[in-house]
């Protein structure tokens, strides 16, 4: 259920702003330039999306499909690995990402 919410939040926030701008650029001119809301976006998901990615960049970790989580800056990884190596290689992706203050690694051998 949680990798479900995950998804669909990354999703939501990545999709997002490309379809308002869609919408605000196919609309007719307005007379008055209305001010602009910004979407707000909870800065532990942004943050789980983006060391997601960069955990899904790195082949070897790809296929793994890990769960990345988020509060206050503190990253859990979850999933299953083959090697301890993979488990080492995902830990240190996710301490490179900025705004990462700390990572749990909860991967399990399969």
């Amino acid at each position: 259920m949680n990798r479900v919410v995950n998804r669909a939040t990354l999703l939501i926030s990545l999709v997002a702003p490309l379809w308002l701008a869609a919408c605000s650029s196919a609309s007719a001119p307005q007379a008055a330039a209305a001010p602009k809301t910004a979407v707000a976006v909870d800065p532990d998901v942004a943050l789980a999306a983006t060391v997601k990615a960069a955990l899904d960049a790195d082949p070897a970790l790809a296929p793994l499909n890990l769960k990345v989580s988020s509060k206050k800056g503190d990253i859990k990884i979850e999933g299953t690995m083959s090697d301890d190596q993979q488990m080492l290689k995902a830990g240190l992706i996710a301490q490179d990402v900025p705004g990462v203050k700390n990572v749990t690694n909860d991967m399990q051998f399969k």
